[in-house]
């Protein structure tokens, strides 16, 4: 079984000190790193922007882009950072509510033959800012 320590880090372009709250249209960027616990052949490392449904009802899942970062081999011991972007669109935003909740995520894959793919993921808010800016209409 492969096994490995997957983190992310998330970076913001903006000045903004809040690194789980991103607004519409902004670019969000950040970094993969995989630290293996022995020898890997990766057949892929994906990192996933999506978002899903949590509460009452169906679970529904949409993956709204995949970044394909990394096919080789990873060695025991040897940690491997990669660094990954996304625009983020424009809907839906997230939403905690009594029945429902709309959960944006970043995920990261290591996609591993004849094993279960070692995974992590970061939670996201995606919500429009709070303070208007000079083409607002407000």
């Amino acid at each position: 079984m492969a096994k490995a320590d997957i983190s992310i880090t998330l970076h913001r372009d903006d000045g903004g000190t809040d690194y789980t709250t991103f607004s519409p249209g902004k670019m969000l960027r950040g970094t993969v790193m995989i630290m293996p616990d022995s020898d890997v052949n990766c057949e892929h490392l994906y990192v996933h922007l999506g978002w899903h449904t949590e509460g009452r009802g169906t679970r529904f899942t949409q993956k709204v882009e995949t970044r394909d970062l990394f096919q080789g081999t990873l060695s025991a011991g040897r940690p491997m950072t990669r660094e990954f972007d996304f625009v983020l669109p424009a809907s839906p935003w997230s939403y905690d509510g009594h029945y429902i909740s709309i959960v944006w995520t970043v995920t990261a894959q290591l996609d591993v033959r004849w094993a279960k793919d070692p995974q992590h993921s970061e939670v996201i808010v995606l919500r429009p800012s709070a303070t208007p800016t000079s083409e607002s209409t407000w």
